[in-house]
């Protein structure tokens, strides 16, 4: 079979061989017309220029010719000369391209099809909408010509066409520079709408606990949010109780655990709602009046939370399961338990270089679908092992600085009397036992801080602190206030 000669365009053409998979050959959608009327703008109305090259450029060209006479135009305006059709002559002869494109004959007949540039920015964006279905017609083809391949790894070559594609999408989206003036209003608007509100409403998807709702305001969108403990200091229930919490809001929340089952979690969320403890109800164990209050909270947990209990997944595979969730569901918050179980798509060289990958991947999840990721993560044994400071650090987050980096909020659940127990082999003392401190240590966007709350095992559930009253009248709460 002889082969059709490549064009310098890079998606011109759709090979043959191509063709002969899909069983028939198909000019690639083009607006040939439409480019010639875009040229022929330029060279009657300067102005329209400034527009049009923010929208295309040389390579979104379908003819070859006109994607040279385009090229000549920008170097005339970094000259900051005048584009006509005497000086893009002369540049096409500097460039050496004046003969390959077809003299001034060529660029006579362009001239001549136009009479106004009104429609100028419109035939533009068509031109781009043609070079977008070239784009992915081309994507295509190389992923059947790699599916095909003998040598075939489908995961990589499932990450290298969702990168691909999410490229071509990104470029899509790219925002047109405004001046405040065309903002500013909105954004008074939405100022004066929040303050209406009050005090209680957050910008942000509430957690919950109103401590840490005042520090952060909510969790905000694109943002990364790092959740981060020893094992068996409350990951798990956090993050739970949070979904929850935002759930009950109306929020809808994507949960992925990569450690529980689905039906684990679900017998937590009972638990820790109708305060029933989950080895009793896990065991059948249950006295009537707690099987009372199970039915009751049954009702109140028919929430919006999206539960993916896969424990082999990828961030591939996250991405377009929460891409999926998004685009069906609207959902507000994703939320991963936890970090160091979600393995990233192709070969590392070393293990912190996979869980950097990671990272970046959350963050750029996080940005993508422009709603709050949360990930719960693991530290490492220092504070375990340390006899002096015990409590967390940022450099004790496992196996990668990177996660520190990316993360726009990091906090700790730190539980002393957990560590202590683990140093000094310390008895039971129900109290220390439910003190659980929330350290948050960065925040890209506001202070850092930390509160208590109160943390109840048997129900793996946090609560708000609530200090005991006084009974002095003088006096009508206790000394360290109300309820946070």
């Amino acid at each position: 079979m002889i082969k059709k000669k490549k064009t310098d365009i890079k998606y011109s053409k759709i090979t043959e061989d191509t063709a002969d998979k899909y069983g028939s050959y198909k000019n690639p959608p083009n607006a040939l017309e439409l480019e010639q009327q875009v040229l022929g703008s330029i060279l009657i109305d300067n102005q329209v220029f400034s527009d049009i090259v923010q929208m295309i450029r040389p390579e979104y060209f379908y003819r070859p010719s006109n994607s040279i006479v385009f090229s000549a135009m920008i170097n005339l305006d970094n000259k900051s000369e005048p584009i006509d059709l005497h000086t893009v002559k002369e540049e096409l002869k500097r460039m050496g391209k004046y003969d390959e494109v077809g003299g001034v004959e060529y660029l006579s007949e362009i001239v001549e099809l136009v009479t106004s540039s009104a429609f100028a920015r419109h035939h533009a964006r068509i031109i781009y909408e043609k070079h977008i279905l070239r784009d992915l017609i081309h994507i295509s083809s190389e992923i059947l010509e790699k599916c095909y391949s003998s040598d075939v790894d489908p995961f990589r070559i499932l990450s290298e066409a969702s990168k691909d594609i999410l490229d071509t999408s990104e470029s899509v989206s790219k925002k047109r520079v405004t001046p405040i003036e065309e903002d500013i209003v909105k954004v008074f608007e939405e100022l004066g709408a929040r303050r209406e509100l009050g005090k209680d409403s957050y910008p942000g998807i509430p957690t919950g606990f109103t401590m840490l709702d005042d520090l952060t305001l909510g969790f905000q969108r694109s943002e990364l949010i790092i959740i981060a403990a020893r094992p068996s200091h409350g990951k798990t229930a956090f993050t739970l109780n949070i979904a929850k919490n935002a759930a009950m809001k109306g929020y809808k929340i994507a949960y992925f655990s990569l450690e529980m089952t689905k039906k684990e979690i679900i017998t937590r969320l009972l638990s820790a709602e109708s305060r029933v403890e989950g080895k009793r109800l896990k065991g059948g164990f249950t006295t009537n009046e707690e099987w009372v209050r199970v039915q009751e909270a049954l009702p109140k947990l028919h929430l919006k939370i999206f539960i993916d209990d896969t424990s082999e997944l990828n961030t591939l595979e996250l991405r377009a399961k929460a891409r999926r969730l998004k685009h069906d569901h609207e959902i507000d918050m994703v939320m991963v338990d936890y970090l160091q179980l979600l393995r990233g798509e192709g070969s590392f060289e070393r293990r912190d270089l996979e869980v950097a990958h990671v990272s970046r991947s959350l963050k750029a999840l996080a940005k993508e679908l422009n709603i709050p990721v949360v990930a719960a993560a693991q530290l490492n044994r220092r504070i375990e092992q340390t006899k002096g400071e015990k409590n967390p650090q940022l450099s004790d987050l496992r196996e990668s600085g990177s996660i520190e980096q990316d993360a726009d909020v990091v906090m700790f659940i730190h539980r002393e009397y957990l560590t202590k127990r683990h140093q000094e082999g310390e008895g039971e003392d129900v109290e220390s036992k439910r003190k659980a401190e929330i350290m948050l240590v960065k925040q890209r966007n506001g202070p850092p801080g930390d509160f208590e709350l109160t943390f109840v095992q048997e129900y793996t559930r946090f609560d708000n602190k609530v200090r005991e009253p006084k009974l002095s009248p003088e006096q009508p709460y206790g000394a360290e206030s109300a309820p946070f």
